[in-house]
């Protein structure tokens, strides 16, 4: 069979057209294409949030040669999405609210007060000591670590605190350390104590509406939850769905009084100052401004499982935002505490928190420096060595405000004063080399006499060329 000369001489066409690449020019890119690259250029490296239009512009420009976007689109797009530095950041501190907590037992050198500027405080009712124990507490709400969840259900980690249990500890089943209806086991009496009547209650429940007293909890829809927040890594919703689960097994109704007493936020708000300001982004796709659908999509879905998990004791969607909210502002390495929750933040605290190894012991509060009588207790949200315009930034989307404790005052003046410094060297190394290219055009290639001192004689050099170096001539 003979081909068709027309096909073959058609097929190379199409070869040689499709083997040649593409060639470049110019191209207009989308706004969303622009603010993606900025925000792309900040999580490559954060010193860049802090430029000014010019600069990221330029390096918008330097990454993509072929795009066709002006400094003043740049300028436009930023300001549009909120993400201009120099527009006001979004804070959310007064949308937080606290009451007096119900019940609480105070150290005996502390008191509560609220203010009208920090809310709820704690004040030192005496004098207190530097490195003095000022209290020691354990969790109002212990959560154990979502990422040892299967280690748990194997029986590797303990079904509570969830410390890795070595093989010579897996004889705890001789103990009486271990549950009697799954695998999972206790690493000590303590533990058991603790958790086996949550542990029965999520673990051990089929729901049964026709019962006259159904279970609290539908155990099958905990499983699915707790699987669908590891998969997502979302620590908050699996704390939560504890947290309420022991507010509906503590009978006299406290807990639930005294979490309800503690700074509350919606998690909704909390999320508009991850939205905006100076190149904040989220984690989960990029840039924060593209993923609030996302997100909001991913909150109704916890949601719906959330209330698969207490069939009997629903709660609306704004209470379970709130929830997670006021859960995420108060919590310290995952479990809530009722004393150490009524410490506010600076940046340089009189206080020293110390959390116990095996976590479920609790913490400890010491006093970093002598505390005078009628002084605040602080302690710090972040970590203090950071620079300030970290520190500042991670304490707004985080907690809601500006600080302005001392350190950041003190860091901002030394900031400004370094910024003035290296504009001034920058300024007289451009006023140098303006003065050396106006006297190269005076005198030309031609050479002048300069008297330079030399060896602390009074003898002349012959001459030298005035350049933007200068070099002695030797006799």
């Amino acid at each position: 069979m003979t081909q068709d000369p027309t096909l073959v001489e058609r097929v190379e066409y199409i070869s040689i057209n499709d083997s040649q690449p593409e060639e470049p020019g110019p191209v207009v890119p989308h706004e969303r294409q622009i603010v993606d690259q900025v925000i792309a250029i900040w999580k490559e490296d954060p010193t860049t949030e802090n430029l000014g239009v010019p600069k990221l512009h330029a390096i918008v420009k330097q990454k993509h040669p072929n795009w066709t976007v002006s400094e003043k689109r740049v300028k436009q797009l930023l300001k549009k999405f909120g993400l201009l530095s120099s527009q006001e950041q979004y804070t959310y501190a007064k949308d937080i609210k606290s009451e007096l907590t119900p019940d609480i037992e105070l150290p005996p050198k502390v008191q509560v007060v609220m203010t009208s500027k920090r809310g709820k405080c704690l004040y030192a009712k005496k004098p207190i000591s530097k490195d003095e124990l000022i209290w020691s507490e354990a969790p109002l709400f212990f959560v154990p670590p979502l990422a040892n969840v299967h280690l748990v259900e194997h029986g590797s980690a303990c079904a509570n605190c969830g410390k890795l249990l070595q093989q010579t500890e897996m004889k705890t089943v001789l103990k009486g350390l271990d549950c009697d209806v799954c695998a999972e086991v206790w690493c000590s009496i303590k533990c058991k104590q603790m958790d086996a009547q949550l542990h029965g209650t999520l673990k051990h429940n089929v729901f049964n509406p026709s019962l006259k007293k159904p279970k609290i909890v539908d155990s099958n829809a905990f499983l699915e939850l707790q699987e669908y927040c590891l998969k997502e890594s979302w620590n908050a919703l699996y704390a939560i769905t504890l947290i309420y689960a022991n507010m509906l097994l503590d009978k006299s109704g406290v807990k639930q009084k005294q979490f309800n007493a503690m700074a509350r936020v919606s998690q909704d708000v909390r999320y508009k100052a991850l939205d905006s300001g100076g190149g904040s982004f989220d984690n989960m796709n990029g840039g924060a401004l593209f993923v609030q659908e996302q997100q909001e999509t991913l909150w109704k879905e916890g949601y719906e499982k959330f209330l698969r998990v207490f069939p009997k004791d629903p709660i609306s969607y704004k209470e379970f935002l709130l929830f997670m909210g006021t859960y995420n502002i108060n919590n310290l390495d995952s479990s809530v505490f009722l004393t150490q929750s009524h410490l506010n933040h600076n940046c340089d605290p009189n206080t020293t928190v110390d959390t116990a190894s095996d976590r479920i012991s609790g913490l400890k509060v010491y006093a970093k420096r002598d505390i005078k009588e009628g002084e605040e207790l602080t302690t710090t949200y972040v970590n203090p060595s950071h620079t300030l315009y970290q520190r500042q930034r991670e304490l707004r989307v985080n907690w809601g405000f500006i600080c302005t404790c001392n350190k950041c005052k003190s860091d901002a003046k030394e900031s400004e004063r370094r910024k003035s410094s290296s504009s001034s060297k920058k300024q007289d190394a451009k006023d140098i080399r303006n003065m050396l290219k106006e006297t190269k055009k005076q005198v030309g290639d031609g050479e002048i006499e300069l008297e330079i001192p030399h060896d602390n004689s009074t003898e002349r050099r012959k001459s030298v060329r005035f350049d933007e170096t200068v070099v002695a001539v030797s006799n």
